[in-house]
């Protein structure tokens, strides 16, 4: 029979290092460690996906063809940018606003409070010199 896990050894795993502030912070108090240890596996899960699809995001990110926005979802930032670029826009978005719905839903919250804690997530995990449109509509470098 396998002991109980315990949160005090949580504390040392970089997941839990992430997720408690972030849950203290974006959530409230009142949310339970096992919703935030959900949220944590769904950032996680996030940019999983289809390998052409990640390859191809990673690359329109270098590009800066795309970039990520405070709201939790993808921006052209090329208006001449081809017919790909706009699907894989769209195709991701789609994916990010499905999963976002069933969060909010779930949790009893609103659709843009989910996609800005996810926001916060990806921007720290999208790699240096991804654009990120911000709330004021400026495009920044991260």
């Amino acid at each position: 029979m396998s002991s109980p896990i315990q949160f005090s050894s949580l504390a040392s795993q970089p997941i839990y290092g992430h997720i408690e502030p972030l849950r203290r912070l974006i959530l409230g108090p009142s949310v339970t460690m096992a919703m935030a240890l959900l949220l944590a596996a769904l950032l996680v899960l996030l940019p999983v996906g289809d390998g052409a699809r990640a390859d191809a995001l990673s690359d329109a990110r270098a590009a800066g063809t795309v970039g990520e926005r405070f709201d939790g979802y993808l921006a052209l930032r090329d208006p001449s940018a081809p017919a790909s670029a706009r699907q894989l826009v769209e195709d991701i978005n789609a994916k990010r606003r499905q999963l976002y719905n069933q969060v909010s839903t779930r949790e009893g919250t609103t659709l843009d409070a989910v996609g800005r804690i996810y926001a916060r997530e990806i921007v720290n995990t999208v790699p240096r010199g991804t654009w990120i449109l911000q709330e004021n509509g400026q495009w920044v470098q991260k």
